[in-house]
């Protein structure tokens, strides 16, 4: 089985999330929530043959199948006992704040249109 990625597609970062995924694991089928036939999602997934994941620990899994050894890394890091903790602690307040987070940095802000299609 192709691995999934399903993110929230309301969410300003989930979206420009969604479009890096696209761009550096071309292996990976990306869909929004619409996509995949659900009405909301409460953290991004990634669904491969062994199961579901979400959030940090779907976040970390996925850089592990990166073709790059950095991205790699990192998602080995994340899995660290400690680091698995403040992973999840930091994916929690950015999941919590997104649609603050995303009009500070000009992304279409959680089901709200985006800034710059307000001008």
């Amino acid at each position: 089985m192709q691995a999934t990625v399903i993110y929230d597609g309301d969410c300003g970062i989930c979206e420009a999330s969604a479009r890096w995924i696209r761009q550096r694991f071309p292996e990976v089928s990306v869909l929004s929530h619409y996509e995949y036939g659900l009405s909301s999602i409460g953290a991004v997934w990634l669904i491969t043959d062994a199961g579901r994941k979400e959030g940090s620990v779907a976040v970390a899994s996925l850089l592990r199948m990166s073709p790059t050894r950095l991205w790699r890394c990192v998602g080995v890091f994340m899995q660290l006992p400690l680091i698995r903790n403040i992973a999840r602690v930091v994916y929690w307040c950015v999941a919590k704040n997104r649609a603050r987070i995303s009009r500070w940095v000009g992304l279409k802000a959680c089901g709200l249109p985006s800034a710059t299609n307000n001008k």
